[in-house]
């Protein structure tokens, strides 16, 4: 038996085994229990908390239906002392008239004044001004263009509402700031009295004031109050003169702190708790139906303005299912308790009726909730952590006495392993003749038998690894070190290999200063053979190149020679003979199996092929070969490349293909020849990421034609 089956064996039977077993057993018996604890709690606090909301938005709901009742009854008493005093003879009062400007330290009224805690305003910073008022006395004011002088008799009426209005405050007992009445005239007068009114201030232009003449007894939604710039709610009422005509309104206005904020709801419900006051009503945009909030606690109250008016708001959810039963049970008038989301949040939705179609919402995050619950959870996995760490302990425990066996084992192990490190270092070094004496039947003695038979490996691979670094270095000698300068051209050619060598191949055979040779071929497969063709291919061709002859002659010529050569292996080269006539404005090719070259002309924005009949170089010596010519100008491209450009592939095995390569010559024909190979090969690589390793050699030459340029060859 081997070695580390044995001590593998040991291992297991003294710890691993029993012990994993026990662990798993009784983690798994105590996960259970937790999570049926965490279970029961969850839904004994889900009961409870749905319960108790449901108790809260019941008695708050009766509580707002009083206050509500309260209000009106105080409203409809208001309103009739108001027409019964509009509708009396015009006296003298006794007790005094006073008007905003009879307020301050120089004035008349100075005496009575007050601060109250709820009579404030927010200014900059969040900070309170406490307001000054009087019990004593309502106030009289003019809107603005309205002159006092004009409405003598209306103040003389109403100046006998200051005791009214004083026995409907104790009776309000603190639930409104503000008892007015405002005529039609422009005259109007606030209880308690003070001189709190902004300059372009006309009671005329507010909700309340507008609400009253649409039916008895409206409700407005909330708004701005221009004295306190605190968020109100009004309920007002219109009032008749003495003809029974409509002689303005008066109203009663409550802060919505005041309608929210009860001890009953601070006390009783989740701080996350978000409460409304909603009534059903027709989106005017869409047509649908909607519950239109009323009133909403906004802590910010300084940050609207008293002339803007509120932007009507509207309950919604994200569940439009459960959000339509809702609206339902508003229809219908009836209280329930729904789950649903709103805003993203998991949420608990508890409402109860006010007044008729008018209810109290309560929406609760539901994690609010169960939050007592998550804290028992906690608790419970707490302890199971310290379950585990008291495993750990006695895992930790029993792995110290099962390295103490192991230690007692090691000898027969460190000495080998120690001998084959040496000899690794050694061998690293380079001394491959370095051997290992270990003469064991155990894994030790095969893994010396291994090593023993990597370093004659080594020495062959280290001399076959020297010789394709030389072969490279020559092969890449042989392509041309630089770009030829000839004048009215713009050339530059590139050469990447898949391997140390390969079997593409780009070469310039110049003639003379208006007139150059480009040859671009592709020698089948990869590796020392495709560069041993290439490198005899190369010595024909330019052997051959530099007697007479026409290209097709040239190609014959050099086709009959590497047949020969290669006819019994079936190694072949394509091959695209070009020759560029500067003088003459002539290119003329011959094209050996190579795939066709691209003519591309930038002022008309067209691709052309090079093409032409013949067979790659090494499959017939008796191949013929046809020479093709055309006129060039400025402004044309020529671009020869191999098929390792257009059939390089990216992770899902999609080519790059000859027209995203077409789109690259496109995009950067204005750059210059070099630019043009450096934005293809960067195309390339960006195709091919995150792949490193290219598929085969890729060869590209870009010849740009510009008649214009003159070539100073001397400095090139």
């Amino acid at each position: 038996m081997r070695y580390r089956w044995k001590l593998m064996i040991l291992l297991l039977v003294i710890a691993l085994v029993p012990l994993g077993t026990m662990r798993m057993v009784g983690i798994r018996g105590v996960r259970l229990l937790s999570n049926e604890l965490v279970s029961r709690a969850r839904k004994n606090l889900s009961q409870q908390a749905t319960d108790r909301l449901q108790l809260i938005v019941e008695s708050y709901a009766q509580m707002l239906r009083q206050g509500r009742q309260q209000l009106e009854i105080a409203l409809i008493f208001q309103a009739g002392e108001v027409e019964h005093h509009l509708a009396g003879p015009v006296d003298e009062p006794t007790d005094g008239v006073y008007f905003a400007k009879n307020f301050g330290p120089q004035r008349i009224l100075r005496r009575g004044l007050v601060t109250t805690l709820d009579h404030f305003r927010i200014i900059a910073d969040n900070k309170v001004e406490l307001l000054k008022v009087t019990y004593a006395s309502q106030v009289f004011n003019a809107a603005p263009g309205v002159k006092l002088e004009n409405v003598k008799s209306d103040i003389a009426r109403l100046a006998g509402m200051t005791p009214v209005y004083h026995r409907l405050s104790d009776y309000l007992k603190d639930l409104v700031i503000w008892q007015y009445t405002a005529l039609q005239n422009g005259l109007y007068s606030v209880y308690p009295g003070h001189d709190n009114f902004p300059a372009a201030y006309d009671p005329r232009d507010q909700p309340w004031y507008r609400q009253a003449f649409m039916g008895r007894g409206y409700w407005t939604d909330q708004f701005i109050d221009a004295e306190t710039g605190r968020q109100v709610v009004a309920v007002s009422m219109p009032v008749t003169g003495p003809h029974g005509k409509t002689a303005g309104a008066t109203a009663l206005i409550m802060p919505i702190r005041n309608f929210l904020e009860q001890r009953l709801l601070l006390e009783n419900i989740p701080p996350q708790t978000r409460a409304f006051v909603v009534y059903p009503a027709i989106q005017p945009q869409t047509g649908r139906r909607g519950a239109r909030i009323m009133v909403r606690e906004d802590p910010d109250d300084s940050r609207h303005r008293w002339q803007t008016p509120l932007t009507t708001d509207w309950l919604n959810a994200d569940d439009q299912d459960q959000f339509q039963a809702v609206l339902d049970d508003f229809e219908n008038g009836r209280s329930n308790i729904r789950r649903m989301h709103s805003n993203d949040c998991d949420c608990l939705w508890v409402y109860g009726a006010i007044h008729e179609k008018t209810f109290l919402v309560l929406v609760t995050p539901s994690a609010a909730i169960f939050e007592p619950a998550l804290r028992s959870e906690e608790y419970i996995q707490i302890q199971i952590q310290r379950l585990l760490d008291l495993t750990n302990y006695g895992i930790a425990g029993i792995l110290v006495v099962i390295v103490i066996l192991a230690l007692a084992f090691s000898r027969t192990v460190t000495r080998p392993m120690r001998l084959l490190a040496e000899a690794t270092r050694r061998l690293a070094r380079g001394n491959f003749d370095t051997r290992v004496d270990i003469r064991t039947n155990d894994e030790f003695g095969y893994m010396a038998r291994v090593f023993n038979e990597v370093g004659p490996r080594l020495e062959e691979n280290y001399h076959l690894r020297q010789s394709l670094e030389l072969a490279m270095e020559v092969q890449q000698n042989l392509l041309p070190k630089s770009d030829p300068r000839i004048n009215g051209l713009d050339i530059a050619g590139r050469s990447d290999y898949c391997e140390e060598t390969g079997g593409d191949y780009y070469d310039y055979l110049e003639s003379d200063g208006n007139k150059i040779v480009v040859v671009v071929g592709d020698v089948s497969g990869h590796g020392i053979s495709s560069a041993l063709l290439m490198t005899t291919a190369r010595a024909f061709l330019r052997q051959r190149a530099s007697r007479t002859g026409t290209l097709a002659e040239i190609v014959s010529d050099v086709n009959r020679q590497v047949t020969w050569d290669v006819e019994d292996s079936g190694q072949f080269m394509t091959l695209f003979y070009t020759e560029i006539n500067v003088g003459e404005k002539i290119l003329r090719w011959v094209r050996a199996g190579h795939d066709t070259a691209f003519f591309y002309d930038s002022t008309a924005d067209t691709f052309d092929e090079l093409g032409g009949q013949g067979l790659p170089l090494g499959i017939s010596e008796t191949a013929i070969y046809e020479q093709r010519q055309r006129e060039i100008k400025s402004g044309q491209i020529i671009v020869i490349g191999t098929d390792g450009i257009w059939e390089t592939r990216n992770p899902r095995g999609q080519m790059f293909g000859k027209q995203n390569l077409q789109a690259v010559i496109r995009a950067h024909a204005d750059k210059s020849a070099r630019n043009i190979i450096d934005a293809v090969m960067g195309a390339l690589e960006d195709f091919r990421y995150p792949m490193k390793k290219k598929e085969d050699d890729i060869t590209l030459v870009i010849v740009k034609i510009n008649l214009n340029i003159k070539v100073n060859h001397k400095q090139a």
